[in-house]
């Protein structure tokens, strides 16, 4: 080894030697404790608010499957006296059914991401009463050694960091995904056949509503 490559490791070492000897390890695991409660805290608002949606998405889909059903109570009722009425409450059927399938599908967007964020926020809890334990066991041990090295401990919580960050990250693209929707552009003449077919099919539905009624 050269004179030069002999020195300089000399020097690093010193240094490492030097920072080890004067860095505050106790702050610093606090430090990183603390941030770890915060970051289990602000998780565990976000998985309220999250349980706060999915309810009002239940709701939400009960009201347009009791509309559904509602609707198509009122479609049976008129079919013998007003066949366009009836064929319109179908339609109204309908709607608030695929209304509820649509809710249907958020909500188990919003229930996936319930469950995952209940497991980070367990593996969070977890990790943190380890740390807890190991900053005793670290300060039970400085009584009797004044050389410790934090440095592993200080790498798991810089790998905490980036993990939790990169869930938020998700977590954020996942409600945006769910809320997104397009419609594409229908030119007249496809809308008119498309009236056409769903009128058709409105008009099997009703046909098949009252052989059904006739039968009870």
């Amino acid at each position: 080894m050269s004179i030069f490559k002999r020195l300089s490791a000399t020097l690093v070492s010193s240094i490492d030697q030097v920072v080890g000897e004067i860095e505050n390890h106790d702050a610093v695991v606090q430090a990183s404790l603390q941030d770890m409660r915060r970051q289990i805290a602000e998780a565990k608002v976000r998985l309220s608010q999250v349980h706060r949606e999915q309810a009002s998405l239940q709701e939400q889909i009960r009201e347009q499957q009791d509309g559904a059903q509602r609707w198509r109570e009122r479609a049976l009722a008129c079919s013998e006296s007003d066949e366009g009425k009836a064929l319109e409450c179908l339609s109204r059927s309908r709607h608030c059914q695929q209304q509820a399938e649509r809710l249907e599908q958020a909500l188990a967007g919003f229930e996936s991401t319930a469950e995952k964020l209940a497991v980070d926020i367990e593996t969070s809890e977890q990790r943190l009463a380890q740390n807890k334990q190991k900053l005793t066991l670290m300060r039970a041990r400085q009584s009797t050694s004044s050389a410790l090295n934090a440095t592993g401990e200080q790498g798991q919580d810089a790998c905490q960091l980036a993990d939790d960050t990169f869930d938020r990250w998700e977590i954020n693209i996942s409600q945006a995904e769910m809320v997104s929707d397009s419609h594409p552009a229908i030119d007249p003449l496809e809308r008119e056949f498309t009236t056409r077919e769903q009128q058709e099919e409105l008009r099997r539905e009703l046909a098949a509503l009252r052989a059904e009624e006739e039968q009870k």
